[in-house]
């Protein structure tokens, strides 16, 4: 929908008031200004009269194609508009620039005008933005003086935009003239990520320690991104960042950085970390090392004397990260150090069959009776030592998987003690009870 600003016949006056210092003259325009409102007519335009203010910033009717906001139409005849043209190119013929313009039209306009009352009035773009699209940064810091107020992006479009010198001018005024710093804070943070500049408007709004925490959430949200870069990481390190914020799951970003395989980036942390600590999942700086896959983060992480076997609370060690997340080069990392673990498939299958051999030596002591006791089985000795046998052959053949180096170690059900007592028991009887049948043969 059309919105079309009109340029009240009272703007050359003022122009003409505010160029020569002429109190009358801008008295006898204010004093005759239209009243600032919105009309919408019947074909749904809008027609807009803004303060003086926003004229003054503008200086002259904006063409069509200069504006996206408003069609600007000046309410004046050709003489005055002729005036404003030459008055205006009079001034920038002599050297000077629109900025210093129109800083000296409102450091007089403010002699004359409530400025505060202009800036609070709403329009479709603010005093603030309409400069800093122009780069009109004196103009803007005398608006600043007067009473201008910056959302969070205007301040940081600001800050990045100004030189030194218009920067140590915004220290002294900008925590006055923030709407909300807060907000200001948390843009200027993520920021941060992209342009180390805002390390300075942090500085200006924050003490030294909350410049560091500020940092330090940076630099964590930085590395938790997909389009991490070890360069931005350095650059936050080098303002300070030392690595300790965590997420939600209570892993530092040192972890991310591991994680993320930026050696140079943990090298340079490396002095003010915890080597030891772990987040909620119990996991140390070597779970994550194997998920980065590489041998220089591997070996960076082992210099700091990380626990390589450490379980976190659901059981995982690093190698079996490693193993679960194809890490090639991190299982030959572990394995070249003696680590080497089953997955849980592969360890319910060791110790499945194990036991299945305790089981089956247990059910052999009945077995061995039953056959004994039998009338109907004439050969007893035979059947006696061919059980035994067997018996002896499967409770080696479980020992013998049970002090293998992969073997887990961890306690067994009672279920499963049970069975390894009543193995023991039955391969010591059947010893026993094959004795003493050779006995009893030999000696009849």
């Amino acid at each position: 929908m059309e919105h079309v600003l009109i340029w009240p016949a009272q703007y050359p006056l003022l122009l003409k008031g505010l160029v020569e210092n002429n109190g009358a003259f801008i008295l006898d325009a204010l004093e005759a200004w239209p009243e600032c409102e919105t009309v919408t007519d019947q074909q749904g335009v809008r027609s807009s009269v803004l303060p003086p203010l926003m004229y003054i910033l503008w200086l002259k009717p904006l063409e069509p194609f200069e504006s996206c906001r408003y069609q600007h139409i000046d309410d004046y005849d050709q003489a005055h508009q002729s005036y404003c043209d030459e008055l205006l190119a009079h001034i920038t013929d002599a050297g000077v620039s629109q900025d210093e313009l129109i800083a000296k039209l409102l450091g007089v306009f403010t002699q004359y005008a409530d400025i505060k009352a202009q800036l609070a009035y709403q329009t479709e773009i603010s005093p603030a933005n309409l400069l800093l699209n122009k780069t009109y940064l004196r103009a803007l810091l005398v608006l600043l003086q007067s009473g201008l107020t910056l959302t969070a992006e205007e301040a940081c479009d600001l800050w990045c935009t100004a030189d030194e010198e218009s920067r140590q001018h915004l220290s002294n005024i900008l925590k006055t003239a923030l709407q909300d710093s807060v907000a200001t804070l948390q843009l200027a943070v993520e920021r941060l990520q992209s342009d180390e500049v805002y390390v300075g408007l942090l500085q200006h709004l924050c003490d030294g320690d909350a410049v560091t925490r500020l940092l330090d959430q940076a630099l964590l949200a930085h590395v938790m991104s997909k389009s991490a870069k070890q360069s931005v990481a350095l650059k936050l390190i080098e303002q300070g960042a030392s690595g300790q914020s965590k997420d939600q799951g209570g892993k530092s970003a040192m972890m991310w950085l591991v994680e993320q395989g930026f050696v140079s980036a943990v090298q340079a942390l490396k002095e003010q970390h915890d080597h030891h600590a772990l987040d909620d999942l119990g996991r140390n700086l070597m779970h994550y090392a194997v998920l980065s896959n590489s041998t220089a983060m591997l070996e960076l992480v082992e210099s700091m004397e990380v626990d390589p076997r450490l379980a976190d609370v659901t059981g995982m060690t690093p190698y079996r990260i490693a193993n679960q997340a194809q890490a090639v080069a991190a299982k030959k990392f572990l394995e070249a150090r003696g680590i080497i673990e089953l997955s849980f498939a592969a360890k319910y299958e060791k110790v499945a069959r194990v036991y299945s051999l305790y089981a089956l030596v247990a059910i052999l002591m009945p077995v061995q009776l039953s056959f004994f006791f039998n009338d109907a089985h004439n050969n007893k000795l035979s059947a006696t030592i061919m059980i035994s046998s067997l018996t002896l052959l499967f409770f080696a053949l479980a020992r013998w998987q049970k002090r293998s180096p992969l073997y887990p170690q961890d306690a067994s059900p009672w279920s499963l003690v049970g069975v390894n007592v009543l193995a023991w028991l039955s391969m010591s009887l059947q010893l026993l009870f094959s004795v003493v049948v050779l006995i009893a043969v030999m000696g009849s």
